[in-house]
């Protein structure tokens, strides 16, 4: 097989390797930050796009080092993922992730905005060093907390800031609400990963807390971030739509939570996960109509 063959086989495994999923919700945090630019601004900038390719190869980049880096967790946990299961070499990731933080840095100074280009640094800086480093943050709860907070705040101000336009209070109050949703009841994927994390020394809260106490902390942060999106309805009728769909998002995380079991399979163990997910691509959009009416 020539080189070049090789890199071709290795695209759509590097692909799938960065997590479609996990890249179209970034992808949707920049576009509702910069839909919210937009309608400040009031017209749309060439800077809006070059921002959304060099945000997507940031991202890119730092989930191909995040799969390198839990090789070892992976396995443990039994992923399929490219890299787990051998498919693609770790070097190859590596080095397809450093032309992609490198593309994607360019693009954003390219782009002539720079307070896009500060987030696009700042970003690059949070989940490299999410993953590698002495002390990777996602190997403790607080280091996630900021990564994943972190991640979705300067994920939707890069959208922001690339439109142009001003941030008003009841949308900067929504991305911090969503971006805390990430690091609460997005704790939940550690529920099924518990056996890698230990081997692989990660401390996360299922690892640090127990099982028990885990399940009961996702539980009452999903439910307290709903409750408080309702309450910012209230101050802010236009978010009544995203707050509603965080709310019922809150309620399935909890409740799938609190039924997961310790043992059993590991996909029975990521329903709360999945009902977290499906809670982002919900409540996104909600907040683009919101903008739009």
């Amino acid at each position: 097989m020539t080189q070049r063959s090789a890199l071709l086989r290795a695209v759509p495994l590097l692909w799938a390797e960065t997590r479609p999923v996990v890249q179209a919700v970034f992808a949707l945090r920049y576009t509702v930050g910069a839909v919210v630019g937009v309608a400040g601004a009031g017209a749309l900038r060439p800077a809006v796009v070059i921002g959304a390719l060099a945000w997507s190869l940031l991202v890119m980049s730092i989930y191909l080092v995040n799969g390198v880096s839990d090789l070892l967790g992976d396995r443990a946990n039994g992923s399929t993922r490219p890299l787990a299961s051998g498919r693609v070499e770790a070097r190859v990731a590596v080095r397809t992730a450093w032309a992609l933080a490198g593309a994607g840095l360019l693009l954003a100074a390219c782009s002539g905005v720079l307070a896009l280009l500060a987030c696009a640094v700042a970003m690059t800086v949070l989940g490299w060093a999410y993953s590698v480093g002495p002390r990777p943050l996602k190997h403790s709860v607080a280091g996630t907390t900021v990564a994943a907070i972190g991640g979705g705040l300067l994920s939707y101000g890069a959208g922001v800031a690339a439109a142009g336009g001003g941030l008003s209070a009841p949308y900067a109050a929504v991305f911090l609400l969503l971006s805390a949703w990430m690091a609460v009841a997005g704790a939940s994927k550690d529920l099924g990963d518990r056996e890698g994390d230990r081997v692989a020394g990660r401390r996360t809260l299922p690892v640090v807390a127990g099982h028990r106490t885990a399940v009961r902390v996702i539980a009452g942060g999903s439910l307290l971030l709903g409750l408080t999106a309702l309450a910012l309805a209230g101050v802010w009728p236009q978010l009544l739509a995203p707050a509603a769909a965080l709310c019922l998002g809150g309620e399935v995380v909890a409740v799938l939570a609190l039924l997961t079991p310790e043992g059993g399979p590991r996909q029975r163990r990521r329903r709360p996960y999945r009902a977290f997910m499906v809670t982002q691509y919900l409540a996104n959009p909600l907040v683009v109509v919101s903008v739009l009416l």
